[in-house]
């Protein structure tokens, strides 16, 4: 059974297009975008392919969408 987070973002991985370049997405949400696990994320961070994260409290970090979009469009 899908939770309620689980559903959120399920919605915002199908409306992703839709989204406004300055939305924010959490670690799990690339995960689902691209199929590449958190220490791939955070190792393409390291070299620069992503940008780094915003900060929103002591132990969460989000990505502004249209960082995750310029970082998408390198994968390919």
């Amino acid at each position: 059974m899908i939770n309620k987070k689980q559903k959120e973002i399920n919605y915002r991985i199908q409306n992703f297009s839709q989204l406004p370049d300055n939305a924010l997405l959490s670690a799990r949400e690339i995960n689902q975008l691209t199929g590449r696990s958190r220490t791939s994320i955070w190792r393409d961070v390291t070299r620069g392919l992503l940008a780094e994260p915003v900060k929103i409290g002591p132990q969460a970090v989000k990505w502004h969408v249209g960082d995750v979009r310029t970082y998408l469009q390198g994968l390919q």
